[in-house]
């Protein structure tokens, strides 16, 4: 049995779907204040818990195996929310959720995490820091830790979001914009965390990012010849973001998180690719590909 946390989210929905159309056996953690509709019909055990109120987990993690998280603060924040914080879920929750799935005897635990995971971009964002506390706290765990690192998401830095609107002809450039990245759909990564929870032996880190390396100028050039457009681009110098994501670490720490990161990744260079994908046999979409589909209105979603 499966415990899924953030099933109702952008990629544990995705995750959800899987299990179910696989036959997996799982249960799915879902707030008091949210809906477990999206997840009628996908064969789910709906337990209502929160990761915020450890007294909530316990029942949760009875007869459970293997721990799958994807829940996080920072889409809730960005949207608006005021109840939720960086702090409370991807910090100590993660932390009540570790605690908990330890007591009940859980043998594998799955966490979603991030690409490029390391002090010096801890430093730089608070969302980091919180992930890296939580894989600490995992490797003193007697479980058996997978932690699944993605690459960026397509869906949100290839977004108005993060500064990518061509219906209004515009582009954010983060620092110098001439660093590869390698981008991710959420669907591919859905895949793999499906697919590391249920392989028999998983390795202990799963670094990963799609099989297209492209900077954001070169983004915003497909993007250019994709809608038929040409955008107005802006750069936002590395001394404003790293003054940024200090003076904002704690009055607005999910904009702070995406100032930090976008430095980092400005100023590293990435040494991941698809092979996690490929390996496993999910052949990744490209951001290429993504861009086109929604300069043309095509659904996204695949398999």
């Amino acid at each position: 049995m499966i415990l899924l946390c953030g099933a109702t989210g952008a990629l544990g929905g995705r995750v959800a779907k899987r299990l179910g159309d696989a036959g997996v056996p799982y249960r799915a953690l879902v707030r008091p204040s949210t809906s477990a509709d999206p997840l009628a019909g996908s064969g789910a055990d709906v337990a209502v818990g929160d990761l915020t109120d450890p007294t909530s987990l316990t029942d949760a993690m009875a007869d459970i195996d293997t721990v799958i998280t994807t829940a996080n603060a920072i889409g809730r924040m960005l949207s608006g929310s005021k109840d939720v914080s960086i702090r409370t879920v991807d910090g100590q929750g993660n932390v009540n959720l570790i605690d908990a799935a330890e007591r009940a005897g859980v043998d594998r635990f799955v966490f979603v995490s991030m690409a490029g995971l390391n002090e010096e971009c801890a430093r730089l964002a608070p969302l980091v820091a919180a992930k890296l506390e939580a894989e600490k706290r995992l490797a003193a765990s007697s479980m058996r830790v997978v932690s699944v690192r993605p690459d960026k998401f397509q869906e949100v830095w290839l977004s108005p979001a993060t500064g990518l609107d061509p219906a209004n002809r515009k582009a954010r450039i983060f620092g110098k914009g001439q660093m590869e990245e390698a981008l991710v759909s959420t669907d591919d990564v859905a895949a793999l965390v499906v697919a590391v929870a249920t392989e028999p032996d998983p390795p202990a880190i799963v670094e990963f990012g799609g099989s297209e390396r492209l900077t954001r100028e070169q983004v915003a050039d497909v993007m250019d010849a994709a809608y038929g457009v040409t955008m107005k681009r802006s750069h936002v110098p590395r001394a404003a973001l790293r003054i940024g994501a200090g003076a904002l670490s704690r009055i607005k720490p999910e904009v702070a998180s995406l100032m930090g990161m976008s430095l980092y990744a400005d100023t590293h260079e990435i040494g991941w690719g698809a092979e996690p994908l490929l390996s496993r046999g999910i052949q990744p979409r490209t951001t290429t590909d993504y861009i086109h589909a929604q300069a043309s209105g095509i659904s996204t979603g695949h398999s």
